[in-house]
This record gives C-alpha cells, structure tokens and sequence, in this order.
C-alpha cells in the first residue's frame, strides 16, 4: 500500500491523503490528536533569559512539525477530522489561558491554524466545507438518513444488533427501498456501538466516555492541563463523524494521553473521586434516557415496528403477534438483504398487514405457531422436529437438504410444501406432490417471502 494513497482517495481531483490507512478520516484523528499535543508542547517551552536561545530553536523546531502535521491534516480532506482538531485546539486555548498580557505565547497556535485555513483555501478543502449541507453533499445527507434511525434501531434491539453488524442492520430493515447505497457500519463509531451492543453494553459504554472526560476536567482543574480533556474531546468528535475508533492505532495517543488523567484523578481527594464517577453514571442515565425517547416517540415515518428478543433469538416485524414463523438460513434468505425483501413483500396487497416472525433457529419458535417456514440447514432435522407444536397446520420447507424427508410426510396431520431451487443439488430430479422447483435460481430463493408466508 502507498505511503499516501494518493491512487485511492480523491475529493474533486486532488488525492487525498490516508498514509496507509483504509480510510482519510482515520488518518486525520490520529493527526488532529497528535497535532493538539504539538500545539500543547509550543505553549509550554520555557521563556526564562538563560535558555532564551534553546528555548526559541525548541518552538521554531515544533511549530515547524506542527505546520507540517496540520498541512497533513489538511490534505486528508476530513471534515470530521477538521472539526475534532477545531474543538480540541479550543479546549486547549481556554484551558492555557492566562490572562491578555500573556497573548504572545499563543502566536504558535495561531500561527498554524491560520496556516492551516489558507492551505485549506488553496487545495479546495475549503470549498469542500461550506458545501456540507444535506442537500449538497450526498455524503452528508447519507449520514443523516442513518443517524436518524439510531434511536428506534437501539429500542427494536434490546440485547443488540451484534458485534459487526450495524450496517446488515441498517440496510435491511430501515434503509429506504429506494435507496441501496452499501454500509458496513453505521459512519459514526459511537453510534454503531450503541447500536450492536445490548442495554447494559450501552450504559457501560457511554459510562466508559462520561468517565474519560471527567477525569479529563479532574487534570485539567487539579494540574491546569486540559491536553488530556483536549484530545479525548477530540478523539470523540473524530468517531462521531465517522467509524475511526475501531482502528485501534487511532486510539493510541488518546489512551497515551489518558494516563495522566488517571493519575491525578487517583491522587485527587475522595469527594472529588466520587463527584466525578457519579456525575458519569447520571450523564449516562439521561444521555440513554434520550435515545430511548426518540426511539419510541420520534421514529421515522417509514419505520416499521420491529422487536428483536432480548437474547437476539427471535424478531417480530409488523404489529402484533405473527401469522406465521421463519426459521432463518442465510444461504436460502439472503444474508443481509432478507429484511429488504420482506419488507418489499410487505408493500404488496398479498403481504401487507400482516406481521412476521423470524427467529434464530426451531427452539425459539413460539409453541403455538400456526404456519411454520424452515430454511436451508435449518430443516435437517427433520419431520420429527416438529412434535412439540401443536397447533401447526402449515409447513413450508424451503431449500432443505433432504427434500425427500419432508415430502414423505405429506398427508398426515400438517400440510407439508417443500420449494427447491432449480439448480440447488438436492433438488429431486422428478416432480412430485408437494414440491415446487422454483425456475432459474438455486438455494436462494429470492422470493423466499411469497414462497414462506404467502396466502
């Protein structure tokens, strides 16, 4: 991979630099977080008579590197990193505030900013900023339409999407059907987090964040050093604007820079220890008190009501109890994409109306189902499997590997329909009652909701 990447990434013409990363946005967090303890470091070379000479060849040598590293950041054409560095620099400038007669020192720092926006100015970057509405940038609107979700994602979800699967979430159950742009989280590292863990997950989580940045303040007013408060504030505003924080090389100089914050959190008194922590665990409270608010009174119009079980067995999608059950299997579903095609199913006559279950596998089927759908893998275990219902009345198999197993149940006390594939390799080379090969496919049967739930 290129040092630069110059061949990957571009922003109207002009390369935008990753140095090795995946991604622009993850190289300007760790940029903006180093460049904050450059400016940091500028601040606090010493100005005393004797070391007047050393000392000025120290600041000329870290302004120097500081330029170079704000260049950089610039030159990655990261919004997001832009922002974190413009919050964290401010933090840094009120925290180091020492009155009107002290203004020179921060020359430095103005120095590099004002470096910064000309260069910004110059390479287009600029330009790039002051078309970030919603309604100019597709980048920007993209986000939003995700962002929006959030909440009711997080309330559908009580025990969590699971670890990497934010983006499958998205796209199958809330992204408009009109829309197909792919994601693999959620552009914003917090709220794919919250949006794949479980409730005890999330309050730990943003307790872990409230904590970081209390102990941030603790340094800041127990030592007059609000760097640590400064580059965490900007590590999270990095995350929050994209994925950034699952590199864990981006989190490096935060975590560098939270060990002091640690220490003088430890050595501060007992009552400041217990003010911080509990101040953490009420921003939390109220913080996710929020979420859930907008998650039930504020979902978007177009959402559908989805339960997904706590234990993530079982998902309902519709309001109130499920006419029929599906017993998933990717490889016949869909992966993913299976939420979108039952929720196209959905908009017809056939399929409106109407609410679904899916669940995990046979053991997390309601006793009473009525109509029952098996997947894949998920029928291999037979007829037999299905003793423990009894008030089924409708069986629909769909891609099984032993087709012939559940075609021999035919004509007892449940009605069996069996569906294959017309290239899956189990599928019978003869016709036979019950069965219906579905043209032109093989185990995937995209139109496995008509197939499962249709009338």
């Amino acid at each position: 991979m290129m040092f630069l990447d110059a061949d990957v990434f571009f922003c109207q013409g002009v390369s935008r630099w990753a140095f090795g990363m995946d991604n622009p946005n993850k190289a300007a967090a760790i940029l903006a977080c180093v460049l904050l303890i450059l400016l940091a470091a500028c601040l606090r070379v010493l100005r005393g008579r004797v070391a007047l000479l050393r000392d000025r060849i120290v600041r000329g040598a870290l302004v120097a590197t500081a330029a170079a590293v704000g260049y950089c950041l610039v030159h990655t054409f990261s919004r997001g990193g832009f922002v974190a560095f413009l919050l964290g620099v401010s933090i840094l400038l009120i925290g180091s505030w020492k009155g009107p007669r002290k203004f020179r020192r921060w020359w430095p720092i103005l120095f590099v900013v004002l470096l910064m926006a000309g260069m910004a100015v110059w390479i287009g970057f600029a330009g790039r900023v002051a078309r970030s509405s919603p309604s100019e940038d597709a980048s920007v609107g993209n986000r939003f339409a995700i962002w929006r979700n959030v909440p009711s994602m997080m309330v559908d979800a009580p025990g969590g999407w699971g670890h990497g699967s934010a983006g499958d979430a998205f796209m199958s159950w809330y992204q408009p059907l009109e829309r197909h742009e792919r994601y693999r989280t959620l552009v914003n590292s917090h709220f794919t987090w919250l949006v794949e863990l479980g409730w005890v997950g999330r309050f730990a989580l943003v307790c872990a964040w409230m904590l970081a940045f209390g102990m941030g303040i603790v340094r800041w007013k127990t030592r007059g050093d609000p760097l640590p408060l400064a580059v965490w504030v900007c590590f999270a505003t990095a995350a929050f604007f994209s994925s950034v924080a699952e590199e864990w090389i981006v989190g490096v100089v935060p975590a560098a820079m939270l060990v002091p914050a640690v220490w003088s959190f430890c050595s501060a008194t007992a009552a400041v220890r217990r003010l911080t922590v509990a101040a953490a665990l009420l921003a939390s409270g109220l913080l996710l008190s929020v979420f859930v608010v907008l998650g039930i009174a504020c979902r978007p119009a177009d959402a559908l009501p989805i339960h997904r079980s706590a234990d993530c067995a079982r998902m309902t999608v519709g309001s109130g109890v499920p006419d029929g059950w599906i017993v998933c299997d990717a490889k016949t579903m869909g992966g993913a994409a299976c939420g979108r095609m039952l929720r196209t199913f959905m908009k017809t006559s056939e399929g409106g109306g109407r609410t679904y279950g899916l669940a995990r596998d046979l053991a997390a089927v309601p006793v009473d189902v009525r109509l029952l759908a098996l997947c894949g893998a998920e029928a291999d275990a037979g007829p037999a499997a299905l003793s423990r219902f009894a008030s089924l009345a409708d069986v629909r198999v769909l891609s099984p590997n032993r087709p012939e197993d559940w075609l021999a149940a035919r004509g007892k006390k449940i009605s069996v329909s069996v569906f294959c594939g017309e290239f899956a390799q189990a599928c019978p080379a003869e016709d036979a009652e019950g069965l219906t090969v579905v043209s032109g496919v093989a185990e995937f049967l995209p139109s496995w909701p008509r197939l499962a739930f249709g009338r």
